[in-house]
């Protein structure tokens, strides 16, 4: 699944484009009265402008998001002591000074998510917060995600005794597999799942198909957001909304892939 995950990240991107419309335009030098590579030209300048305008992704986005609300307190029981708040990693940006040492920060989307388990935390105050994400990706240097996020859900708050960290997960199902346990074992019935709405569906559906149903707390981002996003670059194409395609495609590709391989539940 992360081999596929790299090649639908690289498809939506500058690279990815580029080499497409480099193959198209090698096939046209070579067949120039070619109408099939005229009208492959075609198609794919249409494929890429729609999947790169942010409305219409913003739409697909919202499709697969359903009817996740932001998590309000009534949804379980403050102050409940069999409270568990899960919050799924997504990355991790590393950086290295000339002397090979680096330095770790949570990446854009897990950076959301930590913000919003922070303010669940001050809503519920569970006894239990999992930071969960290990390196999908063995060749980079650099902290895991699990404990990029608990460096910043301590500098939003969470007391540093309250989290406890888990690195060995690679993908969401990892995460099901690996958390459960943990949860079972501190005797957690009261869990809460945090992270990005558009993956909300996804990780929901692994948790209860390994035995965990947890209350939705779904962190903000765009689509939750877009009145912090220029009106008119909502409709023209924009590395944004590319960025958000790519998500998209992981979420629907990563759906049925679950699903097919009975890692989901509804």
């Amino acid at each position: 699944m992360t081999a596929g995950a790299d090649f639908v990240g690289y498809l939506f991107s500058a690279g990815g484009a580029i080499s497409i419309f480099l193959v198209i335009t090698l096939w046209m030098l070579l067949f120039p009265a070619s109408a099939r590579a005229r009208l492959a030209l075609l198609a794919a300048s249409a494929t890429f402008a729609f999947f790169s305008i942010y409305s219409c992704q913003s739409i697909v986005a919202r499709a697969l998001t359903g009817s996740f609300e932001p998590f309000e307190p009534s949804q379980i029981l403050p102050g409940s002591r069999d409270t568990a708040l899960v919050v799924l990693g997504s990355g991790s940006v590393n950086a290295e000074d000339w002397d090979k040492r680096s330095l770790s920060f949570v990446d854009r989307t897990a950076a959301s998510r930590v913000a919003e388990a922070a303010r669940i935390f001050r809503l519920v105050d569970p006894t239990l917060v999992i930071s969960s994400g290990g390196e999908p990706h063995r060749q980079r240097r650099g902290a895991p995600t699990g404990d990029t996020m608990k460096d910043a859900l301590v500098a939003a708050g969470v007391p540093p005794e309250r989290i406890v960290v888990e690195t060995l997960s690679k993908t969401t199902r990892d995460e099901a597999l690996v958390v459960a346990p943990m949860l079972a074992a501190r005797g957690a019935s009261h869990v809460i799942l945090v992270t990005s709405a558009v993956h909300m569906r996804r990780a929901l559906g692994a948790f209860r198909a390994v035995g965990v149903r947890a209350v939705p707390g779904i962190a903000r981002g765009f689509v939750a957001n877009e009145s912090d996003y220029p009106s008119v670059l909502a409709f023209v194409p924009t590395k944004e909304g590319l960025g958000m395609a790519s998500d998209n495609a992981h979420e629907a590709l990563g759906l049925a892939y679950y699903w097919l391989r009975g890692w989901w539940q509804r």
